[in-house]
């Protein structure tokens, strides 16, 4: 909205109210004075007419017409000022006598003469005035009424002067009101209106830091507003001086602080560098302690695997067993020293990749075993039936967080057990939720202590649950939630706690692991005997899945009730708690079983080979560990059945494979171990103890592959590499770094430094095959190819690279893929007949997946191009051939499949 100035608000409440006043006056007045004129003359011509009419009808009734014309020529002549004309019209309308004949006008004349009454009546027909005057007048009722009149004509050209003159005379009166009501208001804006802009100029001088003259205003107010300003401004003036004094000094102190903050920030920017270099001392200190600490773990672990694989008694093979899991539990713990290291330096990496759930959490529970054993607790792993085996994620980061939890609940549990549960939730069909719980009947935890659980070095108790350092739980925490899972426990003091961490993973659609032999063992009658609730639950769900026949027993009375009914069992498994006091007990109950089973083992919760042997000597045919191994558990029953198979074992032994290999590492015992490991699988090994030595031999021989160890006196393994890139010998020669420094970026630094692979000490025996395989083509065919069907379909070399040289996987995989045609043919041909596009795309999506690993490649072609076509939004219409083509070959697949022999 405009504003208006006070110029203008006191201009218009001066004025409007005397304009409207005055406007107002005037007409009314005006408008008063202008009809009384206007009646005026009307009553004046009455009144002549009037008499007028009474003499003429008189005069008329006596036929006296020149008194009658000279009564009406005198009347005429005296009202000469105001009348125009005077006629005399007779009763049948018609002009008998008029004054000033040439005023008079047939159109004057009335249309009906005896529409007049009594009175007269008055017309205005612009210029003139007409009046019409009955001669009868005062006719008695009954009587006939003459119809003569008596019209007079009147002139309103001085009716008109005179209102002309009201006009001019209101005019004049509203101008001389206007002029009286504008002087006061002049008067007003002169005592207003200029000291307020007086005001507001000091104002102005206010503002900007001149002090307001001391003139005085007309309105005493306004005077008393001026000397508040004058006031302000004396105040503002001492406030202005007075800030400026305090700005000065807080300027001053200000530059003081500045002054302070930069000596200071000198001093964190160097105390900063000190921590980046002893943090980077640090590093390179745990690196080299990695280094150091790996070089002779790797002799342990590596020389203890080559002992296991000859020839040992079983008291031997598990002195080598809990070596290799202390060496293994050393290398955890520097591991866990390096990732808080990581931790603190915000790179905690996790590397995912395909393995098995179900093989990885039971070689994690073996190593729990052992601890829980010595505490008496019982030890169970129950994973659902449902759950998928074959995940994508980190399977070392996984088993690092279940060993912190599972073993935090066996050290703060003193009796009672310790149940893992794991479960999935699938996503979708590449996706799913791992749950893993760890539940204790320890002794719970404090509210006090539940807040400072995921603190690291916080408890000062010993008798606190989470009494030690508390690093394992909070890098357990970090890497659950790098890993996009979270973790978290519920505890009641004295009622146990329950821990539990869930993992986004992803589903792999190849087995990882090695299949079981589990057809052997179907429809197979076992007794079990187990007195442990958990134990029984978690064996009994795995042998049911199996394809056992299982008759459970808890207690003795339930075992005696199932042994006389005299049935004959092929496999009989007692489950029982042991120490040395209870050996006599267990064998009893390998007596009382065994005369009805084929077969007999023992599950038993010590790893000590003594106690073993004992029960073994009793007549027991194995003995395993408590909670068992799936792998073992499963082999171990199925060994009997498997016998007609252990003389054609020895023949499939690996081959070795014609390749020249050269070896390279400061460390005897690192050398020898590779050397073993290697002399299984390749004819020529060459060995170098530096890299000067290995480079001097580079140039005199060719070879097929080259293990390089990094850090050696003379020449390190950089360089060598870097020198035998220049060989003309070995310039295109795969080159595999060994080392065990494990620090996130190694393996990137070598690959960029002219290194082919990057291998980790400790070495592992798989990784080092694995190696072998992809650089050396000659290396992957280590198998004598059996003769497999003839096919004009199957690419049978395809088929077994894809399996990896595994031809128990390659066969797998292509049963998998001919049992799914069938299903496969009948789910696309009611989508092609409800045209629906999206289950057509689904199902050759998933053939194509099928197809991808195995040596079908007409099949996978095809697969593949119909997938991209749908993708690209072509009808079924348009791809009709390629869908016909792609039933036939389904169909000639599964009809070849048929005649195939038993292979």
């Amino acid at each position: 909205m405009t504003k208006i100035g006070l110029r203008s608000w006191l201009l218009l409440c001066s004025l409007l109210p005397a304009v409207l006043v005055s406007v107002f006056c005037v007409s009314y007045f005006s408008y008063v004075r202008y009809h009384e004129l206007a009646l005026s003359l009307t009553d004046r011509a009455r009144h002549i007419a009037l008499p007028l009419a009474i003499s003429s009808h008189d005069l008329l009734s006596r036929g006296n017409t020149a008194a009658l014309q000279q009564l009406l020529d005198n009347s005429h002549r005296l009202n000469s000022p105001l009348i125009s004309n005077i006629s005399l019209i007779n009763r049948d309308n018609e002009l008998i006598f008029s004054t000033n004949p040439q005023h008079f006008s047939k159109d004057q004349l009335l249309a009906a003469p005896t529409l007049l009454n009594n009175t007269d009546m008055v017309i205005s027909d612009g210029s003139s005035l007409l009046l019409y005057q009955p001669l009868a007048i005062g006719t008695l009722p009954g009587q006939p009424r003459d119809s003569a009149y008596l019209l007079v004509q009147l002139q309103q050209s001085q009716l008109q002067l005179q209102q002309q003159a009201v006009r001019f005379n209101a005019l004049l009166m509203l101008l001389a009101c206007l002029l009286l009501a504008a002087i006061p208001v002049l008067y007003l804006l002169r005592c207003i209106h200029r000291p307020v802009r007086q005001l507001q100029a000091h104002l102005q001088q206010l503002l900007s830091g001149n002090t307001a003259p001391r003139g005085m205003a007309m309105v005493q107010e306004l005077a008393q507003l001026q000397q508040g300003l004058n006031q302000l401004g004396n105040f503002l003036a001492s406030q202005e001086q007075d800030m400026q004094q305090q700005i000065e000094q807080v300027t001053s102190d200000l530059q003081q602080s500045m002054e302070q903050l930069e000596v200071q920030n000198i001093q964190l920017d160097f105390a900063k560098r000190k921590a980046q270099e002893e943090n980077r001392q640090k590093s390179e200190f745990l690196a080299k302690m990695s280094h150091e600490l790996r070089t002779p773990l790797n002799g342990v672990i590596g020389f203890t695997r080559q002992l296991l694989k000859t020839q040992l008694s079983s008291s031997q093979h598990d002195y080598l067993t809990t070596i290799q899991k202390s060496a293994n539990s050393l290398l955890h713990l520097v591991n866990d020293v390096l990732d808080f290291s990581k931790l603190e330096e915000g790179r905690l990496s996790v590397n995912p990749e395909p393995f098995s759930l179900r093989d990885v959490l039971n070689d994690a529970t073996e190593l729990l075993a052992a601890n829980a054993f010595d505490k008496h607790l019982e030890l169970v792993l129950m994973i659902e039936p449902d759950c998928p085996d074959d995940l994508i994620a980190d399977p070392g980061r996984f088993v690092q967080v279940l060993m912190n939890i599972a073993g935090n609940a066996i050290k703060f549990t003193d009796h009672g057990s310790i149940v893992i549960r794991v479960s999935g939730t699938l996503l979708n069909e590449d996706q799913l939720i791992l749950h893993c719980s760890v539940q204790d009947t320890g002794r719970g935890i404090s509210t006090e202590q539940q807040q400072l659980l995921f603190q690291g070095f916080t408890s000062k108790d010993p008798r606190s649950h989470q009494s030690g350092s508390g690093l394992g739980l909070m890098i357990s925490q970090r890497l659950v939630q790098a890993m996009g899972g979270n973790l978290g426990f519920e505890s009641k003091q004295a009622e146990g706690s329950t821990f539990w961490f869930t993992l986004k993973c992803q589903r792999h659609h190849l087995s990882v692991a090695d299949s079981l032999p589990l057809d052997v063992l179907d429809n197979k009658q076992l007794l079990y005997f187990e007195p442990q609730q958990h134990s029984r639950e978690a064996t009994l769900s795995l042998l049911h899945h199996w394809g056992l026949q299982v008759t459970t027993c808890a207690t003795k009375g339930q075992l005696q009730q199932a042994l006389a009914h005299q049935q004959h069992y092929d496999i009989g498994l007692i489950g029982r708690t042991i120490a040395i006091n209870q050996v006599n007990q267990v064998l009893d109950l390998i007596q009382q079983v065994k005369p009805q089973c084929d077969n007999t083992y023992l599950l038993v919760n010590t790893l000590s080979p003594h106690l073993r042997e004992t029960l073994l000597s009793s007549g027991a045919n194995a003995c395993l560990s408590k909670p068992p191994h799936i792998r073992k558990l499963a082999l171990t029953l199925a060994q009997p059945y498997l016998q007609q198979y252990s003389t054609v074992l020895p023949q499939t032994r690996q081959k070795k494979v014609s390749l020249k290999v050269l070896t390279v590492d400061d460390n005897d015992a690192n050398l020898k171990l590779i050397n073993t490991l290697l002399a299984e699988q390749v004819d020529h090994i060459d060995s170098a103890r530096d890299g000067a030595e290995a480079w001097h031999k580079a140039t005199q021989h060719a070879y097929d592959i080259i293990f390089m160890d990094i850090n050696m006196p003379v020449m390190d393994g950089v360089t060598a590499c870097q020198r035998i890139r220049q060989s003309s010998l070995n310039e295109h020669t795969p080159v595999i770094a060994v080392t065990a420094q494990a620090a996130d970026g190694e393996r990137d630094r070598l690959l960029t430094l002219g290194f082919d692979e990057f291998l980790s000490k400790p070495l592992d025996e798989t990784m080092l095959h694995c190696s072998l395989q992809e650089f050396c083509p000659a290396s992957r065919l280590l198998h004598t190819t059996p003769a497999w069907p003839d096919s004009k379909l199957i690419h049978w070399p395809t088929a077994i690279e894809r399996a990896a040289g595994k031809h128990d996987l390659m066969k797998e995989m292509l049963q998998m893929l001919i049992a799914s045609i069938t299903p496969t043919r009948n789910a696309l041909q009611q989508a092609l007949t409800i045209h629906d596009e999206n289950q057509v795309l689904q199902q050759v999506h998933k053939l194509h997946g099928a197809c991808c690993y195995t040596g079908v490649p007409r099949l996978k072609n095809l697969a593949e191009l119909l997938e991209t076509q749908l993708k690209q939004g072509k009808s079924l219409a348009e791809l009709e051939p390629e869908l016909l083509e792609l039933d036939d070959v389904l169909q000639a697949l599964w009809q070849e499949s048929q005649q195939w022999p038993d292979w």
